[in-house]
């Protein structure tokens, strides 16, 4: 399950808007050295974490010893893709899902029948890769395969939120209501309340979901903590800092290891106006994997404080990662420019011909904050108008909108080619 690249970057242009709760939170990094007993639950966690990728290691080669037993079984090679689908997620290494990718359209040019679930894996694995459109065709062909299952509506409606189909979501997810509490639809449905501006329905749907997880024996460590994950994004976006503390350090309480979460809490940080807090958390997060989000935050931390030679230094990094990555042009990366005033119009031309296949929330607000920084407001109102036309309660979103609302109605014409 895929969200908006944007999010990295959510809060990082926002200075003095973004939301605080009544008092400071707390965003200290544990220390590395503790008690006997901490020490303890550290080596636990880690041992965890390492017998379940070995055990995924073994599952890979027991299955390549079947596929090669016999070279056109479907069920090896969809038992292949879901495998490298989840050593994708777990390691962050893109080729994962590209082998993912090839194993799940291996096993369906061999048999479509009672194959479902490898649809459901090759659609995942799109989704990774940003290559909505394509998703769409499979889960579709899914969907018509087994209309009556509610989980395959429901990535349906994932994959039209991404592409900004708004009506096919909103009748996918209406569809799957009464079956929301399944874990595979429950965060769908949450995301789109949330998009949807029903922040509270939300965040009951996702803690729910979130409970039956934690309590389930048959799930990964990382699986777990990506519900944490969750659950903190949508009370950070909803600006109740503490909560997303909360939520995110439980899950760095599961794998305290993981880039998703110390990211987050760098981003937490970030909103807290806590540069210091925001280099510790980072730093920790780009040691396990490397991020173009994280990056940015650093360099503007450093800044911040006053060491504009280790900005620059983070700055330069994030831009050889962001060139270097594979997949779309990065949303993070190009919010990061805009902030920055810098490549204006390649920015513009890359996030308008992204438009023309998807169509989402965060593709319009993000053409229409390039427009703004290239000094063209009339077009920047448009393109913010479809930008909230869900009326989402995301803090960039909102911020974003009330910059280019105040803008002048008339521009100079040595403003429009500021950006150039």
């Amino acid at each position: 399950m895929m969200w908006p690249a944007v999010i990295g970057l959510t809060i990082a242009g926002l200075g003095g808007v973004a939301y605080h709760q009544a008092m400071a939170v707390d965003l200290t990094v544990p220390s590395a050295v503790g008690t006997a007993a901490t020490s303890s639950a550290v080596a636990s966690r880690e041992s965890k974490r390492e017998a379940e990728r070995a055990q995924r290691d073994v599952q890979i080669r027991v299955w390549n010893e079947a596929l090669a037993a016999d070279p056109v079984s479907a069920v090896s090679m969809g038992q292949l893709a879901a495998l490298h689908l989840q050593r994708a997620r777990e390691s962050g290494v893109f080729d994962e899902y590209l082998t993912s990718e090839a194993l799940a359209r291996r096993s369906l040019s061999t048999r479509t029948r009672r194959n479902a679930a490898t649809a459901v894996t090759l659609t995942n694995s799109l989704l990774a890769q940003h290559r909505f459109t394509d998703a769409m065709d499979v889960a579709r062909t899914l969907v018509s395969w087994e209309p009556e299952q509610p989980a395959y509506r429901a990535l349906l409606g994932e994959v039209a939120m991404e592409l900004g189909d708004d009506s096919t979501a909103a009748t996918m997810f209406n569809s799957v209501w009464t079956a929301r509490s399944g874990l595979s639809i429950a965060p769908r449905v949450a995301r789109w309340l949330e998009l949807t501006n029903h922040v509270e329905k939300a965040r009951r749907v996702l803690n729910a979901a979130r409970t039956e997880a934690l309590a389930r024996r048959d799930l990964s460590t990382e699986t777990k903590a990506w519900f944490h994950l969750r659950v903190g994004d949508l009370e950070l976006r909803a600006g109740r800092a503490r909560d997303a503390a909360t939520a995110y350090r439980a899950g760095l309480a599961l794998d305290d290891q993981d880039p998703r979460l110390l990211a987050a809490m760098a981003r937490l940080a970030e909103q807290q106006e806590q540069p210091a807090a925001v280099i510790a958390w980072g730093e920790r997060a780009i040691a396990v994997r490397m991020d173009p989000a994280t990056l940015g935050l650093l360099s503007k931390a450093y800044t911040t404080l006053g060491d504009h030679a280790k900005g620059r230094e983070y700055a330069q990094t994030l831009a050889v990662v962001a060139s270097a990555q594979q997949g779309p042009y990065d949303r993070a990366w190009s919010l990061y420019l805009l902030d920055q005033r810098e490549q204006v119009n390649t920015v513009l031309e890359k996030a308008k011909a992204e438009l023309e296949t998807r169509r989402d929330v965060y593709g319009y607000d993000l053409t229409a904050w390039a427009l703004y920084r290239a000094g063209r407001f009339s077009e920047a109102r448009e393109m913010m108008a479809q930008a909230m036309r869900l009326n989402t309660p995301d803090p960039l979103l909102q911020h974003h909108a009330a910059m280019i609302a105040a803008a002048p109605t008339v521009v100079s014409a040595s403003r429009e080619t500021a950006g150039r």
